[in-house]
């Protein structure tokens, strides 16, 4: 095409036809879909389960930490290296799995309660 060609490449733009043409895609997108019904889950119990894995996870990296603090200390006060760091990991390691299995524990049994209170 030249430039002296006054047939358009394109039609000319319909902004009303687009918004129609799309308002019924939409209708048809709604009508596939249909309702669907999402689970209702009390907010309640999902912020008492995220609070206990929060728990868990501090439980486990607090007993690894002091752990490791005290098990370093040992290592550098005593000269043990790196033998009271590796027992202090360990026995900081069942201390936060201790804590943590508690706190499951205290929540599984309230929850078979039907109790909402935190542990």
């Amino acid at each position: 095409m030249t430039p002296s060609d006054p047939t358009p490449r394109h039609p000319a733009a319909d902004p009303e036809a687009d918004r129609r043409r799309i308002d019924e895609l939409q209708a048809q997108l709604k009508k596939a879909r249909g309702t669907v019904e999402k689970p209702r889950e009390s907010s309640a119990v999902s912020h008492r389960q995220t609070a206990i894995a929060y728990r868990v996870m501090v439980d486990m990296i607090a007993g690894l930490l002091v752990g490791g603090f005290l098990g370093y200390w040992l290592d550098r006060w005593l000269g043990w290296a790196p033998f009271a760091l590796i027992g202090g990991l360990i026995v900081g390691f069942a201390a936060g799995v201790n804590n943590a299995w508690r706190a499951i524990r205290a929540f599984s049994d309230d929850a078979a309660k039907g109790g909402d209170r935190l542990p």
